[in-house]
C-alpha cells in the first residue's frame, strides 16, 4: 500500500495509491477559515487529484465548521467541480456531520455541484459510517 500524506491547519489528507483513494479529514479549526483560504485549499485539493489521477475521494465533514456562503457554493459547484471532472474523479463519499446546520451547508454545496454537472461527472453519496463509505468507493 503506497500512501502519501499531507495536511494544513484545516485538514489532514492521505492518498492510498493502490485503491486510488484520497481521504480528507476536516478539522474543527475550519471555523477560522477565510473565503480566500477556502478557495486556495480546495484548488490545492483539485490539483492533487489531477496530479495523482485520483478516482475516489472520501471526505470526513463532521468537523467542517466553515460557513459556505451562497457565492462560495456557486464557485465550488462551478470552477472547483469542473476541475474534479476534468481530473477524472469518479466517486465522492461524504461522511456527513451530525450537526444539522453544518450538514445542510455541506449538502447544499454538493447539491450545487451536482446541479451543474453534465453527463461527464462523478457520483456522490452521503454516509454516516466510514466503513460503508469505503466499501462503496472501492466496489467496481
Amino acid at each position: 500500500m503506497n500512501q502519501t500524506n499531507f495536511s494544513n491547519r484545516f485538514m489532514e489528507a492521505s492518498y492510498t495509491q493502490d485503491i486510488s483513494l484520497l481521504t480528507i479529514r476536516w478539522l474543527p479549526v475550519t471555523y477560522e477559515m477565510s473565503e480566500d483560504e477556502y478557495r486556495s485549499i480546495f484548488m490545492e485539493i483539485a490539483d492533487f487529484i489531477a496530479d495523482y489521477k485520483i478516482q475516489r475521494w472520501m471526505g470526513y465533514t463532521k468537523d467542517f465548521a466553515f460557513i459556505v456562503t451562497p457565492e462560495l457554493q456557486e464557485w465550488t459547484a462551478g470552477e472547483f467541480n469542473q476541475k474534479l471532472v476534468q481530473a477524472g474523479l469518479q466517486k465522492m463519499a461524504m461522511i456527513i456531520p451530525t450537526d444539522y446546520i453544518a450538514n445542510l451547508a455541506v449538502q447544499q454545496s454538493v447539491g450545487e455541484m451536482e446541479k451543474q454537472q453534465n453527463e461527464e461527472t462523478f457520483e456522490t453519496r452521503y454516509f454516516d459510517n466510514p466503513a460503508q463509505a469505503k466499501t462503496w468507493l472501492t466496489e467496481h
